[in-house]
């Protein structure tokens, strides 16, 4: 079932996305004009930055189905899995930021900020989520800076589940389809360092990843470490490369009961390890009427592979499976006004999952393989005070 238009609620969408925009665009000509009368001592008094952005998009596959599911829903089989009223929707991203600038160590930065980001899903509201965010940033240096932030994802919906604990009391019944749900918390810290000759600069990451399910599914409860480097070089005056590898360990949980262990448990062991590794670049285009415009692809490839013991009888999803991820992210960001842009954008999302007990591959390949793309703009505005 492919999205259906309603047109009453979209239009509600668009009048109030054309009013924002109006609004940002009078407010950004009007703030331009006094920024013009302002003293070379005033305008370094500008320390703090508003950051707003609202970005609709398409969402092909919103709950990343693979095809045997999306044709399921389709044929309306599976009474009890599926509360969606579509598998693709039209989101609405929104965003707003606050940072503040100063210098308490003699000439070197201190930046704070805060944020709150959130996807609102026109037909499929249960898939809406939001996130708040806090970071510090400081200058060591002037070409080394640290990074340290957090932020918490209160309610993040997956799908339903069949739960085979309820199973053995319903039996094979539309309730015994439970909704999987999580929240986190990030913790993530980087370091950066631009080299002497001023065209390279490197990142190192650590993350640390907190995901607490519902009580359905604790099992599923984790800690994930994450590890790795970016490096970005730039080869010409308009032309910028990048590359890393991040190496991410999860460690489910993998038992729901006070009297087990992961040891003695005979539920889902999620424990896996993966290895992603990036590279793009980024493209500064002839200007366009005097306005500044670039383009950048990146591209993603991942391989995680599932460490649980279990026997394939006992955890089919997860013994001996193994992942392939694809994803590929194209850009074209254009800067209408000195403080307005507008970036048009295509993210593709691709899984093949298997495993190394061949006759369980088809299964595990009919559960977790999909494809996702989505397409949209984001329009982006700064306000400096």
């Amino acid at each position: 079932m492919s999205l259906k238009i309603n047109t009453h609620h979209l239009l509600k969408r668009i009048t109030f996305f054309i009013c924002c925009l109006v609004f940002i665009l009078n407010l950004s000509n009007d703030l331009y004009g006094q920024k013009k009368k302002k003293t070379e001592t005033e305008k370094k008094a500008d320390k703090w930055t508003l950051s707003l952005s609202i970005k609709p998009y398409y969402d092909s596959n919103i709950l990343k189905y693979s095809e045997k599911y999306i044709d399921r829903f389709k044929n309306g089989e599976d009474e009890g899995r599926f509360h969606i009223e579509t598998t693709d929707d039209l989101v609405w991203g929104y965003s707003i930021g606050l940072t503040y600038t100063d210098e308490f160590i003699g000439n070197l930065k201190t930046i704070v900020g805060a944020g709150y980001d959130s996807d609102a899903y026109t037909y499929n509201s249960i898939k809406t989520w939001l996130t708040y965010n806090i970071f510090f940033r400081q200058y060591i240096t002037a070409s080394t800076s640290f990074s340290a932030s957090y932020s918490y994802l209160p309610s993040f919906y997956v799908r339903h589940f069949r739960d085979e604990d309820w199973v053995k009391y319903y039996g094979y019944t539309p309730e015994t389809f439970r909704p999987y749900l999580f929240s986190k918390d990030d913790f993530s810290f980087w370091v950066q360092h631009i080299f002497a000759w001023k065209t390279t600069r490197a990142r190192l990451y650590f993350t640390y990843d907190r995901y607490y399910l519902d009580e359905s599914n604790t099992e599923y409860d984790s800690n994930d470490y994450l590890y790795g480097f970016r490096v970005y070089q730039s080869l010409f005056k308009n032309l910028d490369f990048n590359f890393g590898y991040f190496y991410t360990t999860s460690d489910a949980k993998g038992y729901d009961e006070p009297d087990e262990l992961k040891a003695n448990s005979d539920d889902s062991d999620a424990t896996n390890y993966e290895h992603a590794y990036f590279a793009g670049f980024g493209y500064a285009l002839p200007p366009i009427f005097s306005l500044n415009n670039d383009i950048s692809i990146d591209a993603q490839y991942l391989r995680a592979f599932y460490t649980t013991d279990h026997y394939l009888e006992l955890d089919p999803l997860h013994a001996g499976r193994y992942d392939y991820n694809y994803r590929v992210f194209v850009n074209y960001n254009i800067d209408l006004l000195e403080n307005f842009s507008i970036t048009v954008f295509y993210n593709w999302f691709g899984r093949e999952s298997s495993t190394s007990a061949e006759a369980n591959r088809e299964y595990v390949s009919n559960e977790k393989d999909y494809t996702q793309y989505r397409i949209g703009m984001n329009f982006n505005y700064l306000i400096k005070f």
